[in-house]
């Protein structure tokens, strides 16, 4: 078989493998096409298409970060253009004497996004001042009395510019102090706001007048400062010393000068006829703690008991424990029924006992108030059980003995009496010179 055309004469046979034959060109050029090379992958890429062209991925990717971009500042520019101005507030406070400027943030998402991007910056009278850490509150000091002129900057996406001025109120001041036995008068520059509570924990503080500030005494001396605000909200601090209250000393023993020793009974609910009659016949000096309340039911024996050379205490008016009453209302029991016994019985007593033998400085300073010289204790109990000394041994000189009014009285004072004349001892009157150089007593007693 033979072929026209140009390879007309040459045989056509099978093809090798990996060749190929094809038609002339129209020139009648003859052309054999060589093998065409095996295509092998490279290693970690699996075969596939001619790579691309480096030069337009990253044409690409430049063209797809502009679009970012300007999307992104497109909605910046819309956010800012939309968003609303962050607020300024102020405010002042006297009792500090500062303007407090403070930067808020418009409602919604953007509003919050502008106060994080702002500042705020203050000038007092041309001078700038220290912002605070977070740029958005600052704290200026302002002087009392004056105007302050303020200019307020905020920086950031929305600008703003502010100016005002600050009236401060006048300071509050202490025009003058004056101590009197009822404690420290302060009076002030103008009215306060009436004060509360106690200094040191026991001086109470009131105010007489507007303008007027009042601290009275306790038996704690007390050096403090006192903070007083007016009506304006000035504060002023004030210090304050004020010396504890006298007290009246208290004492259980007395003089044993003698072999001296002193009867005492209490209340007064149940006058002894017994007692008296002992009174009149041998002298007997008893000093008799009365109830105020207590006396005023039998006026007439306690008149005759004065006049039979007794001795009349104070044992308040209705007989609370002291230790529970303030200053002034254990004042008022030692003094209402000392002034009473002074009216009633023509004697004012200068001895006093307090109720359950209970005492503190309170109770000493308000007996010292009401104008007792002397608070007594007691030694020794008589009752109906018998005699009982503080330390269980026999009586001995200088004891002060206890007994009260009640029935049986006549009878048990019988029986102390044996036991005075027993021991050798000698029933002596009981006065303020009685407890002349005797260890004080220092703590409560127990009983009625």
């Amino acid at each position: 078989m033979t072929a026209s055309g140009p390879d007309r004469g040459r045989p056509l046979g099978p093809t090798r493998p990996g060749t190929a034959r094809t038609a002339g060109r129209a020139d009648g050029a003859d052309r054999r096409y060589r093998p065409a090379r095996p295509v092998t992958a490279r290693p970690g890429r699996p075969p596939g298409p001619a790579q691309r062209n480096p030069s337009r991925t990253i044409a690409l990717a430049v063209m797809g970060m502009l679009v970012l971009v300007t999307a992104s500042v497109a909605r910046i520019a819309h956010v800012g253009a939309s968003a609303k101005s962050p607020a300024l507030t102020w405010a002042l406070s006297p009792a500090t004497n500062t303007v407090t400027i403070r930067l808020t943030a418009a409602s919604g998402p953007s509003g919050r996004w502008i106060l994080a991007r702002s500042r705020v910056l203050v000038s007092k009278d041309g001078q700038s001042t220290r912002p605070s850490l977070d740029g958005r509150v600052v704290r200026v000091p302002v002087p009392p009395g004056k105007q302050t002129s303020l200019v307020v900057q905020v920086t950031g996406p929305r600008p703003i510019r502010q100016a005002f001025t600050v009236t401060v109120p006048p300071a509050l001041r202490v025009l003058a102090s004056r101590r009197s036995r009822g404690g420290v008068l302060l009076s002030l520059s103008s009215p306060v706001r009436r004060p509360r509570g106690r200094l040191c924990r026991a001086d109470q503080v009131s105010s007489p007048q507007a303008s007027e500030v009042a601290v009275a005494p306790s038996p704690i001396p007390c050096r403090a400062e006192l903070t007083l605000t007016d009506a304006d909200g000035e504060q002023a601090v004030v210090p304050v010393t004020i010396p504890g209250l006298p007290e009246t000393p208290v004492y259980s023993f007395a003089h044993s000068a003698g072999r001296a020793i002193y009867i005492t009974a209490d209340d007064g609910w149940t006058p002894s006829q017994q007692v008296l009659g002992i009174m009149r016949k041998t002298g007997l000096p008893v000093t008799a703690f009365l109830i105020e309340h207590a006396a005023q039911q039998h006026l007439a024996y306690w008149r005759a008991f004065v006049a039979a050379g007794g001795t009349v205490g104070d044992h308040t008016v209705s007989h609370p424990n002291l230790t529970k009453l303030t200053l002034p209302q254990a004042t008022t029991q030692w003094a209402q029924a000392r002034q009473a016994f002074g009216h009633m019985l023509g004697q004012t007593p200068v001895l006093g006992r307090p109720p359950y033998g209970a005492f503190d400085r309170t109770v000493q300073a308000a007996a010292y108030r009401s104008g007792l010289k002397t608070l007594v204790g007691w030694s020794a109990v008589v009752d109906s059980d018998g005699i009982h000394t503080w330390d269980g041994k026999p009586l001995r000189a200088g004891e002060i003995v206890l007994l009260h009014w009640v029935p049986g009285l006549g009878g048990q004072l019988t029986r102390l009496l044996a036991v005075i004349r027993a021991r050798h001892l000698n029933p002596t009157p009981l006065t303020p010179a009685s407890f002349t150089g005797i260890t004080l007593q220092r703590r409560s007693l127990d009983g009625d």
